[in-house]
């Protein structure tokens, strides 16, 4: 009886030793962020959603300015996965001519996104919502998290879906590229 109780420990010991090297052993890493651009910036229909304080916002109020969305969910692991370099690339593009807009498209308010920034120590994303998806039918989104980098006009000028690193050097220096920053 003895014995098995050890084996069976040595064996748990193992599994959870396991899980904690494995991501040291085999790191995932989530691929450059780059935006695919479009031969020809596509017409984008408007779609509205709300900020912080519940206020009714929509796409063309950003008309003007670079708009970087990114169209994600706080139960969506990949989402979650980038956040943080999203929240640093919108560090790194303070003063560029770059809005960077992550829009959720969760159902549970705004008080389920600060929990899941503070959580996650985001300090320099806004929060943005859209339990309707207005802003996936309008950006023809298919699958999250998706990303769409629209010019000062409201076209859209490319597109990168899945999750990414953004706060890689290459990735902010395309889109200071882009907007002539």
């Amino acid at each position: 009886m003895r014995s098995s109780l050890v084996t069976f420990l040595v064996i748990i010991g193992s599994f959870v030793a396991v899980a904690n090297i494995y991501p040291i052993l085999f790191p995932t890493e989530l691929p450059i962020g780059r935006i695919a651009m479009l031969e020809t910036p596509r017409e984008l229909p408007n779609a509205e959603f709300t900020d912080q304080a519940g206020v009714q916002v929509d796409l063309k109020a950003f008309e003007g300015s670079y708009v970087f969305v990114n169209v994600w969910a706080t139960w969506c692991e990949p989402c979650r996965e980038e956040m943080p370099a999203l929240d640093q690339l919108s560090r790194e593009l303070r003063g560029d001519n770059i809005k960077v807009l992550p829009i959720s498209i969760d159902v549970n308010g705004a008080g389920a996104i600060e929990r899941f920034y503070k959580r996650h120590e985001l300090t320099d994303l806004p929060v943005y919502m859209d339990p309707a998806q207005n802003i996936m039918r309008a950006l023809n989104v298919v699958g999250i998290p998706t990303t769409v980098l629209i010019g000062p006009d409201g076209r859209e000028l490319g597109r990168m879906v899945g999750p990414a690193q953004w706060d890689r050097p290459e990735t902010v220096r395309q889109l200071q590229e882009i907007a002539g920053s």
